[in-house]
């Protein structure tokens, strides 16, 4: 249903611009340090892997760190670095063993103790 007046736009159309607009808002300005590690220990923000500088992906977007916050990247480099974050998770993934290898001397401790032979003094 057009809204009065306009006969173009719906009201529906408008809400998802408004929500559009306002999302827009928020990813152009640096959000707080303390509000990412927030979003992060929630699960509501996935970090890229665990080194200095890693990129942190909420909202749809990917977001890096500067001295003001953090700092969304736009859609291109955003798309751009959801192909590199894929190849470096299967790299990861293939470099992380499965089964923790056994430890040396646990082998050992199950062996029982040697028995002298019959007749040995």
């Amino acid at each position: 249903m057009a809204e009065p007046g306009n006969t173009t736009v719906t009201w529906a159309e408008r809400m998802e611009l408004l929500k559009d607009s306002a999302q827009q808002r928020v990813l152009n300005a640096p959000m707080p340090i303390a509000a990412m590690e927030q979003l992060l220990a929630d699960g509501k923000a996935d970090v890229l892997g665990q080194f200095e500088g890693s990129p942190v992906r909420y909202v749809d977007r990917w977001w890096r760190a500067n001295e003001l916050g953090w700092v969304a990247l736009d859609e291109s480099a955003s798309a751009q670095l959801d192909l590199h974050a894929e190849r470096y998770r299967a790299a990861t993934a293939a470099t992380v063993p499965t089964a923790a290898p056994p430890d040396a001397d646990a082998g050992l401790a199950e062996v029982p103790p040697a028995k002298p032979e019959a007749g040995a003094t």
